[in-house]
């Protein structure tokens, strides 16, 4: 890695700031580690960082988003789509880390998701021990662990596009099985539906290939 040098525990840093303080924060220790030239823009010519990370020329806001504790933008670039000037290897790392990053917003989803139904019962039972809502728990949380050992001890390189394209898709897939446990809650703006929308966002972005019902990367 060129430039600002990520610490060896980078990985594991994105991936658990994410999970214990958010997006914003995480988002902004990527941006603030990855790279001398700023965050690079994904192959459409666009990037989602938070407000006042990106250079003031760096594009033309498309949208603003309130998130948790801050707000991140939506650019698209003036340069010409398809023409990066970021080195390969700050985006190898770029591309990790921001999968270590959705990784980590995932689990704070299922935490998220845990504190929601721990506190409900259905007549004497918790609804966490309802079959079907256990079952959904179950599914979400063997998708977690299989994109775990995929991330293991991975560095910039080590994953080709293709499977970071695939463990994106399968992050995507899996916020969105733990969105329907949340119910209701999943739609509000203010709440980790938001999140989980703007973290696909990023992988629309990035890994435009990306799409949930796609992953193979993980399988």
């Amino acid at each position: 890695m060129t430039g600002r040098t990520a610490a060896a525990d980078a990985w594991i840093r994105y991936r658990r700031t994410a999970r214990q303080d958010g997006l914003v924060r995480a988002l902004t220790l990527l941006c603030e580690t990855v790279g001398d030239g700023g965050p690079p823009r994904g192959p459409g010519g666009h990037m989602v960082v938070p407000v006042g990370v990106a250079g003031a020329d760096a594009g033309d806001v498309v949208t603003t988003l309130t998130v948790e504790e801050g707000t991140v933008v939506a650019l698209r670039s003036r340069a010409e789509p398809g023409v990066s000037m970021t080195p390969r290897q700050e985006r190898a790392a770029w591309a990790l880390g921001l999968t270590c990053l959705r990784f980590g917003l995932s689990e704070r989803l299922l935490d998220a998701v845990l504190a929601h139904l721990g506190g409900r019962t259905v007549g004497d039972a918790k609804l966490l021990h309802q079959q079907m809502v256990k079952g959904g728990v179950a599914e979400a949380v063997i998708e977690q662990l299989e994109i775990e050992t995929m991330l293991a001890g991975a560095t910039p390189g080590d994953l080709d596009d293709d499977v970071l394209a695939g463990l994106n898709a399968q992050i995507t897939e899996t916020d969105r099985m733990l969105l329907r446990l949340l119910g209701a809650v999943s739609f509000l703006a203010d709440g980790p539906g938001q999140v989980a929308r703007v973290s696909e966002l990023i992988a629309d972005v990035h890994f435009g290939s990306a799409r949930a019902g796609e992953h193979g990367g993980a399988a």
